[in-house]
C-alpha cells in the first residue's frame, strides 16, 4: 500500500510546486487531481500530459493516479472525462477516481443514464488500459459501497472498480469492515482520513470515531496495494502531512 498526497488540497500553488511539495513532505505517491484550475481539462493537452508525467518521474514518486470528480450526466463533464481517459496513457497512470451526481441534481432517474455513461468511458478504459475508480459519497447518487458494487455489476466491465473513502464507508455503510472485503479485489484505490459518527467531515487520521487501524488491516487483507491517499480539507495540509504519515506508517506495522 503506498501513502499519497492529493494536490487538490494545494491547489492554489502551481501544479509543478504542489508535486515538489508534496515529494518533500514524504509522500510515496499522488493523486493529481484535476480539478486544480492549472490542470484542468480544458487546458489539459498531449504536452501537459507528457509534462505532468516527466515531472512525476523527475521527483522519484513511486506511483501516481488522475482523480477527476464531476457529474458524469453533465455533458460538457462527460466530454472533459472522455478527454482525460485518451490522455492517461501520456500521462503515465493506469487508475483514473471518478464521482457521480449529487442527489440535488437536476436528472430525472439518473442510474440509467448513469450506467450508460459508464459503459462508454469502461470500453475507452479497457483501450487505453486504464481503471476507472468509483467513489461513493454521503448524498450522492452512488451513496454506499452497495451502490458501487450495483454499478460494477451492471455496467459489467472489469475496467469498473471501487475508490474506497475510508470514512465515506464508515458514515454510509452498515458494517465497514464486511464492505471492505465484499468489494476485495475490485478496490482500486483509496482515501484516507477520519470522521465523526453521523457527520461528514474529513477529520486528521488520528482524531474522529473510527479505528482506522482495523480499516487498513481490513484492506491488507483483501489483498490492496494500491494508492491511499490522504483526503483533507479544512486542515493546513502541508503541516499535518509528516505526522500523519508517520501514523499511516505505524498503523500499517501494527
Amino acid at each position: 500500500m503506498i501513502f499519497a498526497g492529493r494536490t487538490q488540497p494545494l491547489a492554489h500553488l502551481p501544479w509543478q510546486q504542489v508535486l515538489e511539495q508534496l515529494h518533500a513532505l514524504g509522500f510515496a505517491g499522488v493523486e493529481v487531481c484535476l480539478e486544480n484550475p492549472d490542470l484542468s481539462p480544458s487546458l489539459l493537452d498531449a504536452a501537459l500530459a507528457r509534462r505532468l508525467r516527466q515531472a512525476l518521474q523527475r521527483l522519484g514518486f513511486e506511483r501516481w493516479s488522475i482523480s477527476y470528480h464531476k457529474d458524469l450526466l453533465d455533458d460538457r463533464y462527460f466530454a472533459e472525462t472522455v478527454k482525460v481517459l485518451q490522455l492517461m496513457p501520456l500521462m503515465g497512470a493506469d487508475v483514473l477516481v471518478i464521482g457521480t451526481p449529487h442527489l440535488d441534481a437536476p436528472w430525472v432517474d439518473p442510474w440509467p443514464r448513469l450506467v450508460a455513461r459508464l459503459r462508454t468511458l469502461a470500453a475507452l478504459a479497457a483501450e487505453v488500459g486504464v481503471t476507472l475508480a468509483e467513489e461513493a459519497e454521503p448524498g450522492f447518487v452512488v451513496g454506499s459501497t452497495a451502490d458501487v458494487l450495483r454499478l460494477i455489476d451492471e455496467v459489467g466491465s472489469p475496467y469498473l472498480a471501487a475508490n474506497l473513502d475510508l470514512g465515506h464507508a464508515f458514515l454510509c455503510d452498515p458494517d465497514p469492515l464486511a464492505a471492505i472485503a465484499q468489494v476485495g479485489v475490485r478496490i482500486a484505490h483509496v482515501h484516507v482520513e477520519n470522521m465523526n459518527r453521523g457527520l461528514h467531515d474529513h477529520q486528521l487520521p488520528w482524531e474522529g470515531d473510527m479505528d482506522l487501524a482495523e480499516y487498513l488491516a481490513a484492506l491488507q487483507a483483501a489483498g490492496f496495494e494500491g494508492i491511499a491517499a490522504l483526503d483533507l480539507y479544512r486542515h493546513d495540509y502541508v503541516a499535518v502531512a509528516p505526522r500523519a504519515i508517520a501514523y499511516f506508517e505505524t498503523l500499517l506495522q501494527e
